[in-house]
């Protein structure tokens, strides 16, 4: 009995001591309307209620008074949902710098590129501020991966060759799709600088090279991009659009050989945080899924190139009618539709773009007139951005190749504008069409003649990309096929000597139409 007394005491004592450790380990504080745009918590300033708050696990919403409270553990990021209607408080750099606080007493390890300071003790309150603004039923956001620059001179041709349009346009948000970085981390700083240019909120999401080579596995591997940018995922709203950022990038350290190796894997953690965000957004928002490596690659089931547990991401979107999935990572731009054959139990099919790569060929080929490589895409796609028109709780989308014409959606890669009579038996008329997907409906015509439905090709290469890539006596990335290419028979009007226009009308699933002609001459 005496013994059996004992640990029941023992028991109790454990049992009194981890519940006030437990209550020890919560963090507090309040969601306020920051009046004077100063990020702290001024006297007068009231809480804002009904605003999401997460520890990264779990979600809660602030109370009448702003007032929320979360369970914490070390390594812990806590962080605001920016709600429509809010702006949030954005540093020197137009980063959301005081949308988040870091916990991590100790501080990341040593890394060759530092990581997160010690931040000591939990503080007694961390407030974070909104400022108010009209919520937009309209609005823009600029999208694209990988500027990926290995070092100062190749960050300047981002800076030449994409920033000066980017800054022109009327946008809302910029969306760097991961790979902001070629594994030299110290160019971020330098980097947020030039962003600043844009004018807009920039959301930097987490790519492959943008994280610490030097540890062993994925715990510290992403620290020094914490350090600039905060949570390696985190949602926020802009009108009636949810955007979800997610960390797809799982380090599984070097290989024998020395090699980096990683997957595309959305962790337990980082899926229970996505389904406890979603029970908080209203059922007729527009989803968009923000990621650097795409769900889905149809040239390659390779680990590195898919998100190899997408089925768990899809299967929580079930009841959402409305899913856009925005990634990069292929310096290839594709799109495809996810519907039943992704285990997706909903009529509507998850539309999924991997977009352009910024840097396109990473900063490699021939150089243009500016001094600027001209980076084709593998799949012969001029390196560029992307536009997303929302209004409301629909969107419109369309490719922008860096200093072209808004009119330049595809080139028409054969025939060749010279061609012998007698070569012409197997002619084709074959088409890049930069952006386009099942949905882009692409005719064309021979001098004003009558048109011709041209069909899509599951994976051929660009005949543009493969010419130069042949040409160019320098290092560079051989060709990929694509299956953003059109192909149709050159009629017989069109093999006759003499100088033909040919004509390629395109439409997209918008309903944005699109030509382009080429004249050729059969001898």
């Amino acid at each position: 009995m005496r013994k059996t007394g004992f640990l029941f005491i023992v028991a109790l004592l454990f049992s009194v001591y981890s519940t006030v450790t437990h209550a020890q380990e919560a963090v507090s504080g309040t969601v306020f309307l920051d009046e004077n745009g100063n990020a702290k918590m001024d006297p007068g300033e009231e809480g804002i209620p009904e605003v999401a708050v997460s520890n990264g696990r779990e979600v809660t919403l602030s109370g009448e008074d702003g007032s929320y409270r979360l369970p914490i553990e070390k390594e812990t990021i806590v962080f605001i949902r920016k709600p429509s209607g809010y702006e949030l408080p954005l540093n020197e750099k137009n980063l959301p710098r005081f949308s988040y606080y870091i916990h991590h007493p100790e501080g990341s390890p040593e890394l060759e590129y530092p990581g997160v300071e010690p931040t000591g003790p939990l503080p007694e309150s961390v407030n974070f501020g909104l400022i108010p603004s009209e919520k937009k039923e309209s609005f823009t956001a600029l999208a694209f991966g990988d500027p990926q620059p290995r070092d100062d001179q190749e960050l300047s041709y981002f800076r030449d060759d994409i920033v000066p349009e980017l800054a022109d346009t009327d946008a809302d948000v910029t969306l760097v799709l991961g790979d902001i970085m070629f594994d030299d981390l110290s160019l971020y700083d330098r980097y947020s600088r030039i962003m600043k240019t844009v004018g807009t909120p920039v959301y930097n999401i987490l790519g492959n090279h943008d994280i610490n080579y030097d540890t062993e596995g994925n715990r510290f591997a992403k620290e020094t991009y914490k350090k600039h940018y905060g949570p390696t995922y985190f949602s926020f709203d802009y009108g009636d659009v949810h955007f979800i950022s997610m960390d797809n990038i799982d380090y599984l350290g070097r290989n024998d050989e020395g090699n980096a190796r990683y997957r595309g894997h959305l962790s337990d953690t980082q899926l229970e945080w996505i389904r406890n965000d979603l029970q908080y957004v209203e059922d007729e928002k527009l989803i968009v899924l923000l990621a650097h490596i795409p769900l889905y690659s149809a040239d390659s089931e390779g680990e590195s190139v898919n998100t190899v547990n997408r089925e768990a991401l899809i299967d929580m979107l079930d009841e959402r009618e409305r899913v856009l999935f925005l990634g990069g990572h292929r310096h290839m731009t594709f799109q495809h539709f996810l519907g039943e054959s992704f285990g997706r139990n909903n009529a509507a099919p998850i539309h999924h773009i991997a977009t352009t790569a910024a840097c396109g060929t990473w900063w490699r080929g021939p150089k243009n007139e500016e001094g600027i490589p001209i980076a084709t895409q593998m799949d012969g796609v001029p390196n560029g951005y992307h536009i997303v028109e929302f209004e409301g709780n629909t969107y419109r989308e369309r490719y922008k190749a860096a200093g072209g014409d808004s009119d330049f959606q595809m080139r028409i890669e054969l025939p060749s504008t010279e061609l012998a009579a007698g070569e012409l038996r197997e002619a084709e008329v074959l088409v890049n069409l930069f952006n386009g997907s099942e949905r882009s409906k692409v005719r064309f015509r021979v001098d004003g003649g009558e048109w011709h439905t041209m069909q899509q090709q599951d994976a051929r290469i660009s005949p543009y990309y493969e010419s130069l890539y042949e040409s160019y006596e320098g290092p560079w990335s051989s060709p990929n096929p694509t299956n953003h290419i059109w192909s149709a028979p050159l009629p017989e009007l069109a093999k006759k000597k003499g100088i033909h226009k040919i004509t390629v009308w395109t439409e997209n699933m918008y309903g944005q139409e699109f030509t382009r002609s080429k004249i050729i001459e059969v001898k």
